[in-house]
């Protein structure tokens, strides 16, 4: 086994058994229980493993790491219809909406947008012509 530094970090999802038994107090057994249980979505999660309390757990905490993945779905399978587009796509840790995805879209959007504010000032100036 080669030596791991112990001041390393190490992702509780991704981290190998030695990797884990490499930091104090961690043994084969709990590193092996760890595994097992994967994956985890918080470090805090780590208590469900049996051998780690709370304070274990915050003896631990400097040496472990979360990343969170990114949830892949199959949203094809979830439009109506057998819609091929994307309904949405990720920006950081939020979905944004995508409607406008190429320029004639964005071109048809403009005109609809554009129509309906002169059909409302006509509707308008019709309305005070009236009074």
């Amino acid at each position: 086994m080669k030596e791991i530094q112990r001041s390393a970090t190490f992702d509780i999802n991704d981290a190998t058994l030695d990797e884990l038994v490499s930091i104090h107090g961690l043994g084969k057994k709990l590193a092996k229980q760890i595994i097992d249980l994967r994956p985890y979505s918080e470090l805090h999660d780590l208590v469900k493993v049996s051998g780690i309390n709370e304070k274990k757990l915050e003896s631990l905490l400097p040496f472990l790491t979360i990343k969170l993945e990114k949830k892949t779905e199959n949203l094809a399978e979830s439009l109506p219809f057998g819609t091929k587009k994307k309904p949405t796509t990720r920006v950081g840790n939020t979905e944004a909406f995508v409607f406008l995805e190429n320029r004639n879209e964005r071109m048809d959007a403009l005109l609809i947008m554009l129509g309906g504010f002169f059909f409302g000032l006509v509707i308008l100036l019709l309305r005070r012509s009236r009074d």
